[in-house]
């Protein structure tokens, strides 16, 4: 008996071959994009984060805490950038939040005017999900963490 050397693959074993790479993408593409989100929305709570602990030493210097919608602004007086346009905070090509600064509820009165505050609510609002809303104030209190 003799034994004759295959040169290439069946059209079955490519037909399998397909079907398995079908079944893993099918499996696969929801986790991964499952994976992204959580990673944008941990990114959004930690820039959350990191505007508590900012506004914490904007409060120490001048007495009221600052607030804006704008991120450059933000960028440029709470994080004291000097690429505000650049970050700390990115623009929408590069994350899939808007943040702003709110006045909480006692808003501008007593020794705070302009755009400073006696409290305040930084938001992370996602660009992609309207549902999906994360929320700090000064006291530390989170929404939607």
């Amino acid at each position: 008996m003799r034994v004759i050397n295959q040169m290439g693959v069946s059209l079955m074993e490519l037909v399998v071959t397909l079907a398995i790479l079908g079944i893993l993408a099918a499996i696969g593409t929801p986790v991964l994009l499952g994976n992204i989100r959580a990673a944008k929305n941990v990114d959004a709570q930690n820039t959350l984060k990191s505007i508590y602990l900012m506004q914490k030493n904007y409060f120490a210097e001048n007495n009221c805490y600052y607030a804006s919608t704008s991120r450059n602004n933000i960028n440029e007086f709470l994080f004291a950038s000097t690429t505000p346009a650049e970050g700390p905070i990115t623009d929408a090509s590069k994350n899939d939040f808007d943040y702003s600064i709110i006045p909480g509820p006692l808003g501008a009165t007593g020794s705070c005017t302009g755009s400073n505050s006696n409290d305040y609510v930084a938001i992370a609002m996602s660009r992609s999900d309207n549902k999906i809303i994360y929320k700090i104030n000064q006291q530390n209190i989170k929404t939607g963490f």
